[in-house]
């Protein structure tokens, strides 16, 4: 259909349902499916499609009395098809691909490519960092969707367009080719679960009753329609061969391909020759100058504007590996994931795949940073592997004698997945909360400031947490501001099974015997949806008290009633009115902002469309909170997938004070135009902070799903996305059963990845991200988790710790170029107002650079520092190139206000509310 057709009467021209339709199915996903498109992405593509083309009709002088319907249509089919994360101008090349592919690949003045098959394909093989096709997910699994998309396309175009023959071989191709794959497959994935999925999906209706049968791009007749099903069908199954994601698009593009070769190759035959002259001469050449005036305009545009990447001429630091000899760290890999229950062996990798957590703390007073590592896949004497540091990035063991029973059973009690220290009872040290993935929570009080040497005593039950749980994120914030430490712990998987009227744990290591012939109910655990999954963990809320215990509340009635599949939470006030909220990061769905309304409830945060805060891409890993502006405002980071058929990235929303509004902020994702996006990656933990002493803060990303490092069986690993997107098309009465997955052993899940170093060029370009892992040295590739960043040899820069899945946790030491001036603040609270910890205490410091202007950084104090990570709380300031004069001003939790000048810099004060300042 030619883009620019003659108007035509409502009641002949099949364009007029077909956009009707589209339209609708636009209007239906950003409305009710939750497609990973705003309603402002949608118009902004059609109307940009519709205004190019155009342009392009009156340049090249096409007919004037023409309306650009069938442009409309190709670009909210485009708006379908494509996935890009939040940056209104990424959706211009391919709008401008799609048009210009209807004037340069013509053949007699026809275009041959579908104009949104084409720009779909060039946007995966040109831009394939920024773009992913839609995933089939996104259309939801009720059977009646796909029923409305074949009623009403059979009912107002097929037989207008006379392509029944089109349609009707390729889908009984496509069973065909379908039943061979599963029969192929039938060792590794159920046969269910791929028949089921791939014939309930709505996008296989889409693609063969939308997008094949433009009758353009497609052949007349019965014989030459069914020759171009089979040949479609046979693509198809070539793709997946060769384990391709997109292999409808590929299949169409190679077909259509091969017929534009075809007809020139036959007509220069023909024509011997002549054909090539007449091409030269004609007006193909002022439209391919035209065009590619434009394309380089858009060029230079994207890259000088609207993705500038400053250039990083010294970063100013390396990072130095210390190996475990030298570290004193050291964890073996263990076999746990062959002893959880066997009908779910063949997922182990996937459900054990999260876990292996830091907390860093000062457990004995002594000044130095010690540590604390989770490692529940490794060896049970490497599990909850409690260390002191005893100087020179050297650490040794501390005996956990109440955890050995705990590290060898996880069958009894479950294994543990998360950790923080804090002072709970403000006694004066740091007590550890360990998270449990199937079992319950423990909290160890420290006994160093009673007995004077550190020991920790489980006082999970008499603290009152004690409760079954399947929790990877936990923190520590005083939710009332009445000075004691309150507590969140948030669940992934749901704790107890659904299904069953007697409560049942939750436990991958055994699971329940079935009841009856056809019993399921133990599998029925997975998600139930892969962006807007509801069946998760809900959040446990507890007050403290002064006798050091804590009392659940009802989560809804604080407002926190979400089940989402949630693996990490973050806690600042954010708005500034002195009460601490909070952001929880789910899979699987959207994430949670709940505002603090005055330490009486929480109130959730939904913006208006998708793109919008609560409205996410789906898949949050990571939230880490801090002011990377250096504006005095909120910045969130949230780690992220970017993969195939999921090209969403990290989130970074900005938090700006609304005049209008101050309690509400305004809030955007500034992710893409930032830097910050972590493309083609499998983004987990992330840790913030100055690394190179400069006043801006950077990002270290963890990546790497699963490997087979651990159960390794082929000489290359399969790769199991693939198999994942086989899984993501069937409905949740398929993959929220995990004997309907597929099997993972042997098998690969993006990883090998590298870490990222995500350098803040804040100086020069106004808060802009550039990558520099490998010119700091940090080239290795593996599965990374939680990133912690602190300074443990107290010399004033921070050094990182980052935890990995399969193998020993690596450190890293930061070592500065040149010397840069710093500031170091250790707060303490009264433990009666403000907690010992004095968590949710806000630092503004300022100073005034050479030109005399005044630079503002903040800080606030904060418990946990994202996914399974607990990092430095002292609060570190870089100062730049020469010492200036500072001033600190400090706002405690109660509303006290502290200013403090002439610091002396390149030292840690403890600074404790009321009684002055502490050199350390």
């Amino acid at each position: 259909m030619s883009l620019l057709s003659p108007t035509s009467p409502l009641r002949t021209d099949p364009r007029y349902p077909f956009a009707a339709l589209l339209t609708f199915y636009a209007v239906l996903g950003c409305t009710t499916l939750g497609f990973n498109r705003s309603p402002l992405q949608l118009i902004l593509t059609v109307l940009a499609g519709c205004v190019l083309e155009m342009l392009f009709a009156r340049i090249f002088r096409e007919p004037s009395r023409y309306t650009p319907l069938s442009a409309y249509i190709s670009a909210c089919g485009l708006g379908l098809l494509l996935n890009y994360a939040h940056n209104l101008w990424l959706l211009l090349p391919p709008v401008f691909v799609m048009v210009a592919s209807k004037y340069l690949i013509t053949f007699n003045g026809k275009h041959v490519y579908n104009p949104s098959m084409f720009a779909v394909v060039m946007a995966l093989l040109v831009g394939g960092d920024l773009y992913a096709p839609a995933p089939a997910y996104q259309w939801g699994h009720w059977i009646g969707l796909p029923i409305f998309i074949i009623t009403a396309a059979l009912t107002l175009f097929i037989f207008r367009v006379q392509r029944q023959w089109l349609v009707g071989a390729f889908l009984v191709f496509y069973l065909i080719q379908t039943c061979i794959r599963a029969w192929l497959l039938r060792h590794h994935l159920p046969p269910t679960t791929l028949l089921y999925g791939t014939f309930s999906a709505p996008s296989l209706y889409l693609f063969t009753f939308f997008m094949i049968t433009d009758p353009r791009t497609s052949p007349e007749g019965r014989k030459p329609q069914i020759l171009v099903a089979l040949g479609l069908v046979t693509l198809d199954f070539i793709f997946h061969w060769r384990r391709s994601y997109e292999t409808l698009f590929y299949s169409a593009f190679t077909l259509a391909t091969g017929r534009f070769l075809f007809l020139h190759i036959r007509r220069l035959i023909q024509t011997r020759g002549k054909a090539f002259a007449l091409l030269l001469t004609s007006k193909w050449l002022q439209r391919a100058g035209v065009i590619a005036a434009f394309a380089t305009a858009g060029f230079f545009l994207f890259h000088s504007w609207v993705f500038r990447v400053p250039s990083v001429r010294d970063t100013g630091f390396t990072f130095a590996k210390l190996e475990p000899a030298q570290s004193g760290i050291h964890a073996e890999p263990g076999t746990v994931l062959e002893e959880i229950d066997p009908r779910v062996r063949h997922i182990a990798k996937w459900l054990l795949s999260v876990g292996d957590a830091v907390a860093v703390a000062d457990i004995d007073n002594d000044g130095l940073q010690d540590l604390f590592l989770t490692n529940p896949v490794k060896r049970p004497e490497d599990r909850n592997a409690l260390f002191r540091n005893v100087g020179g990035l050297r650490f040794e063991r501390v005996p956990l004698p109440g955890m050995d029973d705990v590290s060898r059973h996880p069958e009894t009690h479950g294994l543990s997945a998360g950790a923080a220290f804090a002072d709970y009872d403000d006694d004066g040290d740091q007590d550890l909360l360990i998270t449990t993935g199937y079992g319950p929570c423990r909290l160890l009080r420290n006994e160093l400031m009673p007995s004077g040497k550190v020991s920790f005593t489980d006082v999970s039950r008499e603290a009152g947490i004690s409760e079954h749980s399947v929790s990877l994120a936990a923190t520590f914030f005083d939710a009332n501001r009445d000075g004691i430490l309150d507590l969140l712990i948030c669940n992934s998987f749901t704790p107890y099974l659904r299904d069953y009227e007697k409560p049942t744990p939750f436990t991958v290591f055994k699971l329940p015997e079935p009841e009856y012939e056809g019993d399921r109910r133990m599998f029925h655990f997975m998600h139930q949806g892969w962006h807007d999954a509801a069946n998760g963990g809900g959040n446990f809320l507890y007050l403290g008290t002064r006798e050091g215990k804590f009392v659940k509340q009802d989560s809804k009635v604080w407002g926190l009633e979400g089940t989402r599949w949630s693996l990490a939470v973050g806690a600042a006030d954010v708005n500034g009115d002195g009460y601490t909220d909070l952001y929880i990061a789910n899979d699987f769905g959207p994430d949670e902002f709940y505002m603090n309304e005055g330490g009486k409830y929480f109130r959730k945060i939904i913006g208006p469309h998708f793109g919008s805060i609560g409205r996410d891409t789906y898949k949050g890993m990571n939230v880490s909170i801090a002011d990377l502006h250096n504006a005095g405002d909120t910045d969130i980071y949230i780690s992220n997938v970017h993969a195939p058929l999921q090209a969403e990235g990290s989130l970074l929303w900005h938090m700006q004070a609304d005049p209008k509004n101050p309690m509400r902020p305004h809030i955007t994702d500034t992710a893409t135009e930032r830097g910050a996006l972590n493309a083609r990656a499998f983004g987990w933990g992330a840790g913030i902070g100055d690394l190179n002493l400069d006043g801006w803060q950077d990002i270290v990303q963890a990546n790497g799903m699963v490997d087979d490092s651990i159960d390794r069986q082929y000489t290359r690993p399969p790769d199991y996305w693939y198999t994942a997107t086989l899984i993501m098309l069937s409905g949740p009465s398929v993959h929220a059963y995990a004997d309907r997955w597929a099997d993972l052993r042997g098998c690969a899940i993006w990883g090998w990845q590298q870490n990222k170093v995500l350098l803040n060029q804040g100086n020069d370009a106004g808060m802009q991200f550039r990558e520099v892992q490998e010119a700091v040295g940090m080239p290795e590739l593996g599965n990374s988790r939680g990133v912690a960043l602190a300074d443990f040899d107290n010399d004033g820069d921070l050094d990182c710790l980052i935890t990995h899945q399969f193998k020993n946790a690596s450190l890293y030491r930061n070592d500065l170029a040149k010397p840069h001036p710093w500031l170091g603040l250790e707060l303490r609270g009264d433990g009666m107002n403000v907690s010992r910890d004095a968590l949710g205490t806000r630092v503004r410091l300022i100073q005034k650079d050479a030109q005399g202007r005044e630079m503002l950084q903040t800080r606030e104090a904060q418990c946990v520092s994202g996914f399974s990570a607990q990092g430095d709380r002292r609060l570190l300031f870089g100062l730049g190139e020469a010492p200036r004069e500072v001033r600190v001003h400090i706002t405690w939790p109660d509303g006290r206000e502290t200013t403090l000048d002439h610091l002396e810099p390149n030292k840690y004060h403890r600074i404790d509310i009321g009684q002055g300042v502490a050199q350390q």
